[in-house]
């Protein structure tokens, strides 16, 4: 029956050739049946070599019209074109003679082959990879392969079971480890690896037989040195071609670590004619197949059928990685001839394009056969396939960087996601809406005379246009529409779908962040913009809209001159948070000249209808209203409807639904669906009458759907499923929402939905969301008591809530996440249960209870222990807020003096402040270390915390804290100590840096510290007294004006850029500002002068730019400013006065604007009527352009009074309302002050030390941004901070600055000596015992040393004195300690101040050294020795020899003295060199600092000496000032044995002997910050960088010189929290030899016990 319609073998055209007889397309004979070869070439022998068939080996006359020189490139490439005929595996067919830019790389597609799908007629003369592209300038430079593989199903071929998943592997394997066989050697292909130049590139197809389907991508590389990544050119910009193959190659490599750097490069994929949905005839040919005697179905051609799910899995995967990628696809426009007669569209459009954001389609004039396979290189249809990819291989020439404008050094690697905190692209959202488009529908928009006016403006100014319609009329479906018209127009598109089930969407800081993502990927020089804020370590993480919008935008996006339009498309704006605030920043385009076209889609509210209106007085907006498109509608339905029977009665159904659809898209949606389930007309007939028009009805049907259930659990689990998607913070996944059901034994959860769920519910790619934000409004509706189903706001979160709490106390929680099991709904519950809480009944006393037991149980640990695992701890300051608004509830209730209300009060209350301060304090630690929660953190919080009281007693076992009297939280983040002698002026933030100006007789320095770590990163030094400075808003230069000179300085290397000189007259100034694009400095004198200067220029002089003439009172007289401001902008100025108003100036042309009067309250006796209004501090809000101003009695804005703020040194405390966001502005302006720029902290300078501050109530502000009710978007202007706070915050009272600390070698004893002349004791584990001293002259306590029996301690202060006390037990049961004074006397202070105290081991001596001269003191006779210091012996470290008790052993940078005690004679000095070579740690500098550092043999200075009596060792810590004073820090250790062996007394006064020493190695001396002591059984104790206090082991080996030593492997034994060992306080720690560490903190010495460091 087949030999009539089919001949089997028929021979066509040359030898040995064959057309396909099974294949139905044969109408350009053009195909031959590929010989058959077995698919695992990794098997069997490679393809033979090169020379084997002699059709392969000649050129044709056309070839060598193509080139002058194409008898040398035949030559060169002999070996390279002759290898047989359609090879399978990865093969070069071209090499450039130099380095290749690209590697360009053919891959065929289904039923191809590697030569003849590119081949005409099979022609090796038209294989146009080999005898075309080798030829075009660009592409010449590639290095050009094919990749074949046995995807044949001709005659044959064998039951062949490969998939396209099969093939991609394969592929995947040969790009990576595929040899080059074009030479003798097998040299490595290196795809991907850069030389010199180069790139690489693949081509590929996918046939059904005679059928070609051409995939074709870019590959781009990441910038190396080094041979770059697969395909990857010179320049490390790549380009590769692919196909289906490719394409599945291109997803599977995405998951796979072994071709993880090959994906990695792909920058853009072309595809010719690919059937990325699939196509009707891979069905046919299949059946044909399998009814055939030669060959069989084969499962890669099922796999292209029309709806394959292969091809929707592959299509899913691809979208959510595309967005890296640049799209082209071509289509075929002409029928192909099938069965010699009949002539089909073997795909349509539809098909060949993935309708992708970005994506570039173009029609190519050929039919299936022509898209791969051309005539000559005239060809229209190859030159439009070359020009793309000519396009594609220019743009792996090398650019001119920018990185040296830029300044910023790997900025320009900068990932904008992870920068801007954008966690999820919004392509995901578009694809979600551009899937539910149908064709034919939307494009009615195109036709809208608004639209194409606001499309094609030329005009610079921004214009908005706002597409409004009812809800569910299909807005989000064309706000796609729009984004992909956009996108194939080539404009620049960026776009933004608000989505009320997902938090983080409908907050305004996201969208802002989103969209200048996106921006920074568009707009080179907008991306120049965002590197330098990342460079400047600008942090805007935490920062809310208005910094953002004033960061991102105004001061950069805004100030940038681009000509090409930018395109916004922001969807759903109705389902934002504050859809009003949004448009009210959007009235500030009208201050920009950038040609931004903004497209608004929205709901008409009331509030967007005011917005919109108050917004068209100052920008241009047109608006279109849709009601839903009667075309669209009737597309949509002809589409979906599957509705059998004459086209009159489809017809019929058409216009019922359209006459009640009244505009609504869901309703037609939900309809079809219902339609689509009949089966009969009467059922039909049934269904359309009992659909009623409006969505009202309709889901009234639905809800009787759900209530209905014939099954009461059916009904229950229908409504609980509707509870969650209705009342969840976000949209669950299915995972997460069967577990909150608690129903394991759910068959199949999305078919539950789809049943119980009555179509309100429906899974979206996993993410079970609402249908419609209407459906959820509909459901979330109270009143009506008729209505068929009603979610309860209240009670529904109340379940939500106790299945949270429920999954978070669960017994095995801890080993299932030990096990790396967690229940799906861990997440959900951790960052959400406080919210259902707070929005659920949470007063009534069972859910107290429920909180109760969880906040006083283990599981409240396990909580934020899983928050610091997802490095969530925002989660926990958020709770924070809600369990406040729980507090205030509790407060209100009449019974609130009831027991059970007052216990809940206190442990919620505790825990609510508890949390707020574990993440301020112990955050970062707690990230790296989530374990730390449940041992090593409550011993170091206070005592009468929750925490502690819970969890702190339990382990003082193991850890213990004393000493330390505060038993609350203070405010207190950190303190930094400037120095002795250092006066501080000034504090400015600078990205993630505080800027500390201070002043040391006549010179000043710039102090930066990080303020994260808040150690010093670098000080800059402007030789004169400096005045004032400022930073610019990008934070990567700072501003210092000085007595002479005005200086600007790069942050990031300490140059100094720029100098000015000042004025002659000297005038001191009172605010510096740089404006317009950060080139002009605006400095604004007491005066009333402004001055400037330009960076872009050479003038050394400042420029006069306005000059103010203040006109007097009539009975008062005008003197100097007391202060002045100038505006953001630079355009205004406001001074501020004695006895006189604030006036507010423009200053081009002077001109005044207004004064600022302050009405006097008549019964306020205390302000004198003169001085009523004088403000001492002015500064202007950046964003409205408002004045607040400090007075006598608060601040005040724009002349009103602001009631009594009044800012003291820990604590905001407030007497009247004040607005939150006002709040950190308002703080900036306090002398001396200054807010972090996420206005989390305050930090503020006090003479020679400066603090950082981190109130709760700043803390829950900022860090609660993603929740709605509780972020700094939504809080209306005027909500007061009293509703973050509770109870008044703990201030913190001045301390006395500790000077010195020491501890006892054999006892608990320890003192400490503080700034005011005042010395304690103290006892480990008691805290103080007494007063140990009190210098009559206030002196401070510089010194103080213990015998080696503990019983004397020293103790010396700054004018000389030293006095010896003796140390007793007293009373009967010895608990209590007598203190003796024994005697004292007084070294002069012209000998220099006694630097250091050493008692003798037998204790009959003390040694007191001065820069001058050394002091033996006789204990029992009180006899003074004394020895006169030679010059080199000044900066020198003395300790008793630890196993010769008679000698002393001075160590120097370069010598070791040995003295004897008794004569201070020196008997012996050995030299030590130690090296000057860069140490390890600076290697975490930034480069730029690291090429600046230069080692001072003068800056040398000496850190801590080490010796113990029962350690071999001695440690000497040397450190090295740079150049831009950064430390370089060396640790030498000496044995003992080495320094003195013999001690005859005739071997004195040796010298010149050589003391060895070893180094330690780099990893050990990078963690250590400071050393403390040996302990016999743990090695060296030291505090490392991250605040861990350490132990590690010295090796026992003999060591050759200089050398770095091995050593074993660092223990951790416990941390401190944040605000402890500041810079001086770790100066200040000490262990002592039982392994207890003394810290100093806020004016008290801590002690800390802990059990891994005890004997």
């Amino acid at each position: 029956m087949f030999k009539k319609q089919f001949a089997f073998l028929k021979k066509r055209g040359h030898e040995g050739s064959f057309s396909d007889p099974l294949s139905p397309f044969t109408g350009d004979r053009d195909r031959e049946l590929s010989p058959p070869q077995p698919f695992n070439r990794h098997a069997l022998p490679r393809t033979p070599s090169p020379g084997v068939d002699s059709q392969h080996s000649h050129s044709s006359p056309s070839d060598l019209s193509l080139a002058e020189k194409s008898d040398d490139y035949f030559q060169t490439n002999r070996g390279i074109e002759a290898s047989n005929q359609d090879p399978l595996g990865l093969k070069v067919i071209h090499k450039p003679p130099g380095d290749r830019r690209v590697d360009i790389v053919f891959v065929h597609g289904l039923g191809g082959s590697s030569r003849n799908t590119w081949s005409k007629n099979q022609d090796p003369d038209f294989f146009w990879p080999l005898k075309f592209l080798p030829f075009e300038p660009d592409i010449n430079e590639a290095r050009i392969s094919t990749f074949g593989y046995n995807a044949n199903f001709g005659r044959g071929s064998g039951k062949n079971k490969m998939s396209v998943l099969d093939f991609a592997k394969d592929l995947l394997y040969d790009l990576k480890y595929a040899k080059d066989e074009s030479v003798p050697e097998l040299e490595d292909l290196g795809m991907g690896e850069a030389s010199t130049a180069a790139p690489a590139s693949i081509y590929s197809t996918t046939d059904l037989k005679t059928e070609t389907y051409h995939l074709c991508g870019p590959f781009h590389g990441r910038p190396c040195c080094k041979r770059s990544i697969a395909l990857l050119a010179l320049d490390q910009n790549g380009r590769t071609l692919i196909c289906l193959t490719g394409l599945q190659a291109y997803v599977s490599g995405q998951n796979d670590p072994t071709y993880e750097y090959i994906i990695r490069s792909v920058s853009s994929i072309i595809f010719l004619s690919t059937p990325h949905r699939g196509t009707d005839l891979a069905e046919t040919l299949n059946r044909i197949l399998q009814v055939s005697f030669v060959a069989n179905p084969m499962q890669f051609i099922s796999e292209l059928g029309a709806g394959s799910q292969t091809l929707q899995k592959l299509n899913e995967q691809f979208r959510h990685v595309a967005t890296k990628l640049q799209l082209v696809s071509f289509y075929e426009t002409r029928p192909t001839t099938v069965f010699r007669k009949t002539q089909i569209m073997v795909l349509k459009k539809d098909s060949s394009i993935l309708g992708y954001p970005g994506e570039i389609s173009k029609p190519l004039d050929a039919d299936h056969h022509g898209v791969c396979k051309y005539e000559s290189p005239n060809d229209f249809r190859y030159i439009t396939v070359r020009n793309v990819l000519k396009s594609l291989v220019g743009k792996s020439k090398p650019k001119d960087t920018r990185e040296s404008q830029v300044g910023v050094g790997q900025a320009s690697r900068v990932k904008f996601e992870e920068y801007l905190s954008v966690s999820e692209s919004p392509d995901g959202d578009y694809n979600f809406f551009r899937d539910r488009w149908t064709s034919g529908t939307c494009d009615w928009i195109l036709r809208e005379v608004a639209f194409s006016t606001w499309l094609e403006d030329t005009h610079s100014r921004p214009r908005i246009l706002w597409i409004h319609g009812n809800a569910a009329s299909g807005k989000s479906i064309l706000s796609s529409f729009v984004i992909h018209h956009l996108v194939q127009l080539g404009l620049l598109c960026h776009y933004f779908f608000i989505r009320f089930t997902d938090r983080k969407k409908r907050a305004l800081s996201m969208i802002l962040r989103s969209l200048a993502c996106q921006l920074g990927h568009s707009t080179p020089l907008y991306a120049d913009r965002l590197r330098l804020l990342e460079a400047a370590a600008t942090d805007l993480r935490t920062a809310d809209f208005r910094n953002i919008w004033q960061s991102l935008y105004k001061q950069n996006l805004f100030q940038l001159d681009i000509d090409q339009p930018l395109y916004w498309v922001i969807d759903g704006l109705d389902e934002a948070d504050s859809p009003g605030v949004l448009l009210k920043l959007l009235s500030e385009l009208d201050s920009t000249n950038i040609p931004l076209r903004v497209l608004i889609v929205s709901r008409k509210t009331h509030e967007i209808s005011s917005a919109f209106q108050k917004l068209r007085k100052q920008v241009h907006v047109d608006s279109i209203l849709t009601e839903g498109n009667r075309n669209d509608f009737r597309a949509y339905i002809n589409r979906e409807m599957d509705v059998a029977g004459e086209d009159s009665y489809r017809e019929e159904v058409t216009i019922q639904l359209l006459e009640r659809a009244r505009g609504n898209f869901l309703w037609v949606h939900l309809a079809v669906q219902e339609i689509n389930d009949c089966h009969t007309k009467a059922a039909l007939e049934d269904a359309l009458k009992n659909l009623s028009p409006g969505m009202e009805a309709l889901y009234d049907r639905m809800a009787v759907f759900v209530r209905t259930q014939p099954s009461s659990a059916d009904r229950e689990l229908g409504q609980s499923i509707l509870g969650w998607t209705t009342c969840a913070q976000r949209s669950l996944n299915i995972g997460e929402l069967s577990d909150a059901l608690r129903n394991d034994g759910l068959l199949e959860i999305q078919r539950t939905i789809g049943d119980l769920c009555g179509g309100f519910v429906i899974v979206d790619k996993d993410k079970v969301t609402m249908i419609h934000e209407t459906a959820r409004e509909y459901l979330m509706r109270g009143g009506d008591g008729d209505r068929p189903l009603a979610i309860d706001r209240k009670s529904t979160n109340d379940k939500l809530f106790r299945r949270c709490i429920e999954c978070l106390t669960d017994p095995k929680l801890r080993s299932q996440i030990n096990r790396n099991q967690p229940p799906a709904l861990l997440d959900y519950a951790t960052s959400a249960w406080f919210i259902h809480f707070s929005i659920g009944p949470a007063t009534h006393p069972r859910n107290l209870e429920i909180v109760e037991k969880f906040l006083r149980g283990p599981n409240v640990l396990t909580w934020i222990h899983i928050a610091a695992r997802k490095k969530e701890l925002r989660a926990l300051v958020t709770a924070s807020r809600y369990l406040n608004d729980v507090i205030l509830k509790l407060r209100k209730l009449s019974e609130r003096e009831s027991l059970a209300h007052q216990r809940a009060i206190a442990i919620i209350e505790g825990w609510a402040t508890d949390i707020v301060k574990i993440v301020g304090k112990f955050g970062n630690t707690l990230i790296q270390n989530p374990d730390s929660i449940y041992r090593l953190i409550s011993p170091f919080c206070p005592q009468n915390s929750a925490i502690y009281l819970q969890f702190g007693r339990k382990e003082s076992k193991a850890l213990q804290v004393s000493g330390l009297t505060n038993s609350t939280w203070d405010d207190c983040l950190a303190r930094l100590s400037l120095g002795q002698g250092v006066m501080a002026s000034a504090v400015l933030t600078a990205g993630n840096r505080i800027v500390i100006l201070s002043t040391i007789r006549n010179s000043s320095q710039i102090i930066f510290y990080d303020s994260a770590t808040f150690e010093e990163q670098g000080r800059i030094v402007h030789p004169e007294r400096v005045f004032n400075i400022q930073v610019n808003k990008i934070g990567n230069l700072l501003l210092s004006y000085g007595y002479v000179t005005t200086r600007v300085w790069d942050i990031a290397t300490g140059d100094c850029i720029k100098t000015v000189k000042n004025p002659v007259k000297r005038p001191r100034p009172q605010s510096l500002l740089f404006v317009e694009t950060e080139k002009m400095i605006l400095v604004g004198s007491e005066d009333r002068c402004i001055r400037s200067f330009s960076l872009d220029d050479d003038s050394a002089e400042y420029q006069t730019r306005a000059r103010i003439d203040e006109q007097s009172l009539e009975d008062r007289m005008v003197n100097f400013p007391t202060c002045s401001a100038l505006s953001p902008d630079g355009n205004m100025v406001a001074f501020g006065y004695r006895q006189h108003p604030v006036t507010v100036w423009e200053l081009e042309p002077p001109w005044l604007l207004g004064q600022c009067n302050i009405t006097l309250d008549a019964t306020d006796m205390t302000i004198r009527e003169t001085t009523w209004g004088e403000v001492f501090r002015i500064t202007w809000h950046p964003f409205s352009g408002e004045i607040f101003g400090l007075t006598q009695t608060g601040f005040c804005s724009n002349g009103t009074l602001i009631k009594r703020i009044l800012l003291r040194r820990s604590k905001l405390v407030e007497t009247a309302s004040l607005s939150a966001a006002m709040a950190p502005l308002l703080l900036r302006a306090m002398p001396l002050e200054r807010s972090s720029t996420d206005s989390r902290r305050l930090y503020d300078v006090r003479e020679a030390y400066g603090n950082i501050w981190e109130p709760n109530t700043l803390v829950r502000l900022a860090d609660s941004s993603d929740y709605h009710d509780h972020n700094s978007d939504a809080l209306s202007e005027n909500e007061s901070l009293t509703k973050l706070s509770l109870h008044t915050e703990h201030h913190f009272t001045r301390v006395d600055d500790i000077i010195i600390v020491s501890g006892q070698s054999l006892g608990p004893l320890y003192c400490y000596g503080t700034e005011d002349g005042l010395a304690f004791l103290c006892e480990v584990g008691r805290g103080k015992v007494c007063e140990l001293e009190r210098s009559t002259s206030y002196m401070s306590i510089e010194q103080a040393a213990w015998s080696e029996d503990g019983s004397l301690v020293a103790i010396a202060d700054l004018s000389g004195r030293l006095s010896i006390k003796r140390i007793a037990k007293a009373g009967q049961a010895g608990d209590t300690w007598q203190v003796k004074h024994e005697f004292d006397l007084v070294i002069s202070p012209h000998e220099g101040h006694i630097g250091q105290l050493v008692f003798q081991p037998a204790g009959h001596q003390l040694l007191a050294s001065t820069t001058k001269t050394l002091y033996s003191v006789d204990l029992k006779s009180h006899d003074l020795v004394t020895a006169k210091v030679p010059p080199g012996l000044s900066k020198v470290k003395w300790t008793s020899h630890p196993t010769l008790p008679d000698y002393l052993v001075g160590f120097g940078t370069t010598k070791a003295h040995v003295l004897t005690w008794a004569d201070l004679r020196e008997v012996r000095n050995l030299t030590y060199l130690p090296f000057q070579i860069k140490h390890p740690a600076t290697s975490s500098l930034s480069p730029t600092l690291q090429s600046h550092i230069a080692l001072k043999r003068d800056s040398e200075t000496l850190g801590r000496l080490i010796a113990n009596a029962n350690s071999p060792h001695v440690l000497l810590q040397i450190s090295y000032s740079t150049t831009s004073n950064q430390l370089h820090t060396q640790y030498l250790v000496f044995k003992v044995a080495d320094i003195l062996s013999d001690t005859n007394g005739d071997d004195t006064n040796t010298t010149g002997n050589e003391l060895p020493y070893r180094l330690f190695p780099a990893h050990i001396a990078s963690r250590i910050r400071e050393p403390f002591s040996f302990l016999s059984h743990k090695g060296l104790v030291f505090l490392d960088v991250d605040r861990w206090i350490c132990t590690w082991r010295l090796p026992s080996s003999a060591p050759r010189q200089r050398s770095e030593m091995d050593g074993g492997e660092i223990e951790e034994c416990y941390f401190l929290p944040g605000d402890w060992v500041t810079a001086n306080e770790a100066q200040l720690s000490t262990v002592l030899p039982d392994g207890t560490l003394l810290c100093p903190h806020n004016g008290e010495v801590a002690a800390v016990q802990c059990v891994k460091l005890r004997k």
